[in-house]
């Protein structure tokens, strides 16, 4: 607790570990927050289908606002939460943005990588 008459707003916030870069078939059980990249192939009222080259995955939201401006064939990230619902998975999206102007090829890439050097750290060499 701070000085003064009540906690700070640091004290306040909920703690929450930050989104894991991950591809559709790379999701795992436990995953609590992700981030995806992909192309919107199939769009509904309340949800859409991302497809990253990996696999597709039904993307659902609560608020229209999210996806505004969002269409078939958009390019965009999304951060949310990963759910099974009736054995089919999906995600809850809390964050979408547009990513028009990326390269997937290149970001898939950069995203490799990434990924061989941080296994190569945590291997040790």
């Amino acid at each position: 607790m701070t000085k003064g008459w009540g906690p700070s707003m640091e004290e306040l916030r909920p703690r929450r570990n930050p989104a894991r870069s991950r591809k559709i078939s790379e999701i795992k059980i436990g995953d609590e927050q992700v981030r995806l990249v992909g192309l919107v192939v199939d769009k509904r009222e309340t949800e859409f289908v991302l497809d990253d080259g990996s696999g597709r995955l039904t993307v659902v939201f609560d608020d229209l606002a999210v996806v505004e401006g969002v269409e078939i064939g958009s390019r965009i990230r999304v951060f949310g939460t990963p759910l099974n619902v009736a054995g089919a998975h999906e995600l809850r999206a809390e964050i979408v943005q547009n990513m028009k102007g990326l390269d997937l090829e290149l970001y898939d890439e950069v995203r490799r990588e990434v990924k061989k050097l941080e296994k190569e750290l945590e291997e040790g060499g």
